[in-house]
């Protein structure tokens, strides 16, 4: 793991409201843990801030420069401003560089899996950190975890990463770092109702009911015309007189 060069000042011992002015003149008060011998030191805001967000991990190690005298540091811990996430307190400790410490490395994955390029499957990726212990020199910035032979169903375990000489890992090896999982398959499911609802709209009649729907159609007209020749036969008939026609009998003898 390479250092990072930082600059910082000694500052005094603690007093009210000492930090909350330090922080408006974009300094970030802070403490370095050495052995048996603690210092407050302030570092520039900006660049510290910097010097994080390029990094891969919150493990960072710094060449601390404190008043022309440098030691080697590794950032412990930083306190955040609870709403504005602005850095309100660094924690250092002090290591010698052949001394093993325990850390956080994430994990990298390299390469695309034989079960995603061919088969289809989904890469995932699910152990992001590993806790490690080594020397500050022979400590990686990450863990490089290789996943081009992986087939759909087969996984990268903890005991598989390939560490530099001098570095250990402190998790449990049958831990997965990365693994393939079948593809998922989505099934249409389609209501039987539904299904006889577009079929009755899109679909036309077979050509066997069209057929009988047409000649049940005639029929139905047939009918109605003979009713109609019906009526005129009866009007052909000659119309019968309804008076009854009864004269006056003349009576010869009168």
């Amino acid at each position: 793991m390479k250092a990072i060069e930082l600059e910082a000042q000694p500052r005094e011992g603690k007093k009210r409201n000492r930090a909350k002015v330090l922080r408006s003149t974009g300094r970030v008060p802070g403490v370095v843990y050495g052995h048996g011998n603690n210092r407050l030191v302030d570092v520039d805001n900006k660049e510290f801030e910097h010097i994080m967000d390029n990094s891969s991990s919150d493990t960072v190690l710094i060449d601390l420069n404190l008043g022309g005298e440098k030691s080697l540091v590794i950032v412990q811990e930083v306190q955040h401003h609870p709403l504005g996430r602005h850095t309100l307190h660094i924690d250092f400790r002090e290591v010698k560089p052949d001394q093993d410490v325990i850390v956080i490395l994430p994990t990298l994955t390299v390469g695309e899996p034989i079960g995603v390029k061919t088969e289809g499957g989904n890469l995932d990726h699910v152990l992001h950190f590993v806790k490690v212990k080594g020397t500050p020199s022979n400590l990686p910035e990450a863990l490089e975890v290789d996943v081009s032979d992986l087939e759909i169903g087969q996984a990268f375990l903890v005991r598989d990463i390939v560490l530099p000489e001098g570095v250990e890992v402190l998790a449990d090896p049958t831990n997965a770092v990365a693994s393939v999982l079948r593809p998922r398959v989505i099934e249409e499911v389609v209501v039987e109702g539904e299904e006889d609802e577009e079929l009755a709209e899109g679909e036309e009649p077979a050509e066997g009911e069209a057929a009988e729907g047409e000649e049940g159609e005639g029929k139905e007209g047939e009918g109605k015309g003979g009713e109609g020749k019906g009526g005129e036969g009866k009007g052909g008939e000659p119309a019968k007189a309804k008076g009854k026609g009864k004269g006056k009998e003349s009576k010869g003898g009168d």
